[in-house]
């Protein structure tokens, strides 16, 4: 399997939760917009979080679903056995435990998609 690197994207800091799930806190949202996929499937094989104030945590959503959290201390990576498997229509997003005023954390993740499922993907 020969992987095609998608590049990265962010940092993208953390603002004013709009999704509904995290009200009056941060919220980093990744939307298919700032995730900006031309391919019907792609994995995020690594995220990287920053600038986070110390004792802070966040759940992850993917599509309004719980799939992971992170309680850092300032910042962390992820780097998974099994990368989190993505089409052009869904979202992720972190849902900090921080009042969306001061720190806004920051992440990055990065996106890789295999070639040889893309044909697979157009027979359905």
């Amino acid at each position: 399997m020969s992987y095609i690197g998608l590049g990265s994207r962010g940092p993208v800091a953390a603002a004013a939760d709009t999704t509904g799930l995290n009200t009056g806190n941060y919220t980093t949202a990744f939307t298919p917009a700032v995730l900006a996929c031309n391919v019907p499937f792609y994995e995020i094989y690594h995220m990287v979080v920053a600038n986070v104030p110390v004792g802070a945590n966040a759940q992850i959503i993917v599509n309004n679903k719980p799939y992971g959290f992170t309680y850092p201390l300032f910042g962390s990576e992820w780097n998974p056995a099994q990368p989190l498997l993505m089409n052009p229509t869904d979202e992720i997003d972190f849902l900090w435990s921080i009042a969306a005023s001061g720190q806004a954390p920051q992440v990055t993740v990065y996106l890789r998609y295999d070639p040889v499922i893309q044909p697979i993907s157009k027979v359905q």
